[in-house]
């Protein structure tokens, strides 16, 4: 995909903008061993992670819907599928996998913008 239409590179900039400043929370909210934190504290940190990560679910939805919208099925398609949810108790794992899942995607939101092949 060449982005030639000046809205549509617009667009993926300010999503691929999101992305950033989602990752940069992500990596601030973390702690340092989420296994040290209990009781109310605890809560608000799953709560805090279910947040953020409905928060990149809608970030991906309306990603999916645009790129439809200006048919880039093929990169449609690598937003279709959700972020992971965190497990009851949330850990490491848990930021590491959304880390990840927001990284695949501002990487393709880089490689659009430069007019780079998507790999499947």
């Amino acid at each position: 995909m060449t982005v030639s239409n000046p809205e549509v590179r617009r667009w993926l900039e300010q999503e691929r903008d999101w992305g950033l400043r989602a990752r940069a929370m992500l990596a601030r909210r973390r702690p340092q061993n989420a296994r040290e934190v209990h009781g109310l504290d605890r809560f608000a940190l799953r709560m805090g992670l279910v947040e953020l990560t409905g928060s990149v679910a809608a970030w991906a939805n309306g990603l999916h819907s645009g790129l439809l919208k200006w048919e880039e099925p093929e990169a449609a398609a690598r937003f279709a599928v959700g972020p992971p949810f965190a497990a009851t108790e949330p850990g490491q794992a848990d930021y590491d996998r959304l880390t990840d899942y927001l990284q695949e995607r501002i990487e393709l939101l880089r490689r659009l913008l430069a007019g780079e092949p998507i790999e499947s």
